[in-house]
């Protein structure tokens, strides 16, 4: 599920912006220009995310005194999962009600009034979030500066330094930390790694693996004729065994030292304003428990190849890159932790998150034109084949570089 979304029809923007304007406006000595004060513009987003309903960028323009100035907002809606329309694609009345049920929805909101801003290092930063409106008892509104970005491609040197303030960030909030004690009560619940066993179950166990088990998938043919376009004969067996491999990884991920990360490192979540070089805006946390040290590295390696905007061509280069940078980071906060258990951790977690999820099978059942479909699958096979292969170097002696203990 990748499509993009402008959100849920049944709301207006209007219906949770005027008194919010109003205030944010009167707390900064300021007053709302009448009239055309205000401007709206959606944004799009992937529909696949559960608790998110709908992104808007808010532009109010405000008098101070003779003088008007304009002021941006990132508006963002949460929603209570049962309301997600990608409940429909769980197999049985029963997945869907156990993810209802379990699904963090407010986690986002959560994070931020864990005051998560005090454990991020010099170079991170959080979006200050301006106001919280509870719509109803189902959607909370998140008011968030509007971050200004640097126009322009992800460099080498921008993955190094993301990388480098990750591998700080997860050695401040290794597994015994104390900052850790003021994170949300849902990040100390159950085992180690207890969510991402519970995704995988859910997206992979449930929903991708019989699908790619099913030889009637690889005699699509839109499936064939990009699998012919790439030249990969192998990959559907490939793919097959990596699958049978999962229990045994998420074994090993939880055997690895732990650590409270971002969760979802993507460059998408990492915003670099314009006006501050060499720092980046944390947005959308994930995976709120304990998960496996050098997880993070994932979602940064693929996070744009997997949006369209790298080229898999280009993830040997990255994957180069962050390795070291995220080793500095650890070194920067005196985390001594061997680099094959890092690597370990970092590909490992991409096989389980990322690995089997990039082909987009939804899109099967959809009309679009042809073209458009078997480039997006052929490229996407390249990414998989990328994401395939560096979990082949995931092993399970790894674990007899663990420190006496643990």
């Amino acid at each position: 599920m990748s499509q993009s979304h402008l959100g849920d029809d049944q709301f207006s923007l209007a219906a949770l912006t005027m008194p919010e304007l109003a205030g944010l406006a009167n707390a900064d000595g300021c007053r709302p220009v009448p009239a055309a004060g205000m401007s709206v513009t959606p944004i799009e987003y992937d529909w696949s995310s559960p608790a998110t309903a709908g992104l808007w960028r808010v532009g109010l323009r405000q008098l101070r005194g003779a003088d008007i100035s304009c002021t941006s907002f990132f508006v963002k809606l949460l929603r209570h999962p049962r309301l997600w329309p990608g409940l429909s694609v769980l197999p049985d009345e029963e997945s869907r009600k156990s993810f209802v049920e379990y699904f963090p929805w407010r986690f986002e909101l959560d994070m931020y009034e864990s005051g998560i801003a005090e454990a991020l290092p010099p170079g991170l930063t959080s979006p200050v979030l301006h106001t919280v409106k509870h719509v109803d008892a189902d959607h909370i509104a998140l008011w968030f500066e509007y971050i200004d970005q640097k126009p322009g491609r992800w460099h080498l040197a921008d993955y190094r330094r993301a990388a480098y303030l990750l591998g700080r960030l997860a050695a401040r909030r290794r597994d015994g930390a104390a900052i850790n004690a003021r994170l949300p009560g849902i990040c100390r619940v159950g085992l180690p790694g207890e969510s991402l066993r519970l995704y995988v179950r859910r997206r992979l166990t449930e929903a991708t693996l019989p699908a790619l088990r099913d030889p009637g998938l690889w005699r699509h043919p839109a499936i064939e004729t990009a699998l012919r376009r790439v030249d990969d004969p192998g990959l559907p067996d490939d793919m097959r065994a990596l699958g049978e491999r999962l229990p045994a990884i998420l074994d090993l991920l939880a055997a690895l030292p732990q650590t409270h990360a971002h969760g979802d490192a993507s460059p998408q979540n990492l915003l670099r304003p314009a006006d501050e070089p060499g720092t980046f805006v944390v947005i959308d946390w994930g995976f709120g428990d304990l998960l496996p040290i050098g997880f993070d590295l994932g979602q940064l390696l693929v996070g744009l190849a997997h949006a369209g905007e790298t080229d898999p061509g280009e993830l040997a280069a990255i994957d180069a890159t962050i390795m070291p940078g995220y080793l500095d980071g650890l070194a920067d906060e005196d985390y001594d932790v061997d680099a094959r258990l890092v690597r370990t951790g970092y590909l490992g977690g991409l096989a389980v998150r990322s690995a089997l999820c990039a082909l987009p099978l939804e899109r099967l059942s959809q009309p679009s034109k042809s073209d458009e479909q078997l480039a997006l699958f052929a490229t996407r096979m390249r990414l998989t084949r990328v994401m395939v292969d560096l979990a082949m170097e995931v092993e399970q002696g790894v674990l007899a570089l663990m420190p006496a203990g643990g």
